[in-house]
């Protein structure tokens, strides 16, 4: 929409007292009526810009072949995360394609900020570029379906000046046959899948969507995870059942999950050999980013499988682990600035009805707290905090409503 009139209202807006948030919106008012009011001016949208009505219109472009000049053309072009990409020439996006048999034309919706559509086409040629094989791609579709999903909160987590970026978890037979890594290091590198899979939406997210750093995507100083961030499951060390089966599926199932982390703290215990000590270690972890926090949606542990051999052998279910963190942790107001609690009050508000409630808590529900088994030998977990509004949405791989017609959800 080239002609569309915009007025930018500056930054900031969220954290300004009310008076200078009315001022703000005072001085806007004069430029937005005369946008408004002006006479419609037919603009005649210059030729490299314009598209077909589906936005799914083909262009093969001639660049370098050589890495260094390949790579500095897709920097130019602003199609890379600042590291080296593989080249999506039309076979390898065809052989993408063609090795998970879905139709070219395919589209699942549009990927904001700038509403890009993402179809199957566009999709495989950014998960060519981040060096995902094509025994992957059916996982890269799953998590593009599942940030589509409107209780993900795409927009938020694109443009966010917060540091949010998608985790995406994998679980079921596919975490063998892709080799995703669910054991050391697996918040790490070092495994082709998990990086190249997370990496891709991202990328997706950026190409397709639009949220160049910067410019659409205002993130403040922003996260490693938002280069690529995928794990798996280590189901068969893990004493409950997988997280795609609480979610509804059968074990038999292929699927993954996605929603939005804010960063990852430690939870170090190598001592307590009692749930109810974990437990306090783990809550202890929560509190620690809790004061800087205005919004509460789910978070996520990654519970290494020693931490959760400790938890089943007192009998502890993941259900019992969640009421007990939502009792424990939690903040009193005193320790937190009035200015935030002030912001809280109307972000939070569970927490300050009747005037009688003199702490906040880390989630806002018990069933708000993800719990994951993954990772090798050592007694370490790791606490992964949610933030701008995400919560998870979980997609099987391969489903029948990946392979027939336009989705937008």
């Amino acid at each position: 929409m080239a002609d569309l009139p915009l007025v930018i209202v500056p930054h900031p807006v969220g954290t300004i007292s009310l008076n200078q948030l009315r001022s703000l919106a005072e001085s806007v008012v004069d430029p937005m009526t005369t946008k408004l009011l002006r006479q419609s001016q037919p603009v005649t949208e210059p030729a490299e810009r314009a598209r077909s009505d589906s936005d799914t219109s083909r262009t093969t472009l001639r660049i370098a072949s050589d890495p260094p000049g390949l790579f500095s053309e897709v920097v130019k072009r602003g199609w890379s995360d600042g590291l080296p990409v593989l080249p999506p020439t039309r076979a390898a996006v065809d052989e993408m394609i063609a090795a998970n048999s879905v139709d070219t034309d395919l589209a699942f919706g549009m990927i904001p900020p700038l509403n890009g559509v993402a179809t199957i086409e566009k999709i495989a040629a950014n998960a060519v570029m981040a060096g995902c094989l094509p025994e992957y791609f059916s996982l890269v579709i799953a998590a593009v379906k599942g940030v589509l999903k409107p209780g993900f909160n795409l927009d938020g987590v694109q443009t966010t000046t917060g540091n949010v970026a998608p985790i995406i978890v994998i679980n079921g037979p596919c975490r063998k046959s892709v080799e995703i890594n669910c054991g050391a290091n697996v918040l790490g590198q070092g495994w082709r899948a998990n990086a190249t899979i997370g990496r891709a939406l991202r990328l997706i997210m950026t190409n397709i969507g639009g949220a160049t750093p910067g410019v659409f995507d205002k993130s403040t100083v922003g996260q490693p995870a938002k280069y690529t961030f995928c794990v798996g499951e280590n189901e068969e060390e893990s004493p409950w059942e997988p997280l795609h089966v609480e979610r509804g599926l059968g074990s038999a199932a292929s699927a993954v999950s996605v929603t939005g982390c804010s960063g990852v703290y430690s939870a170090v215990d190598m001592a307590s050999q009692t749930g109810k000590g974990l437990l306090k270690t783990f809550a202890l972890t929560m509190i620690g980013g809790l004061a800087s926090g205005v919004t509460s949606t789910e978070v996520m542990f990654i519970v290494c499988p020693e931490h959760a051999a400790v938890f089943s052998s007192e009998g502890y279910s993941k259900d019992a682990i969640r009421q007990e963190l939502f009792l424990l942790a939690r903040v009193p107001h005193e320790k937190i600035s009035d200015e935030n609690l002030e912001l809280l009050s109307k972000r939070r508000p569970l927490w300050f009805k009747h005037g009688a409630a003199h702490e906040i808590g880390a989630v806002d529900r018990p069933d708000d707290i993800r719990i994951v088994v993954a990772g090798g030998a050592g007694a370490k977990s790791a606490y992964i905090p949610g933030r701008t509004g995400t919560r998870m949405q979980t997609v099987v791989v391969g489903s029948e409503e990946s392979q027939s017609g336009v989705m937008v959800y």
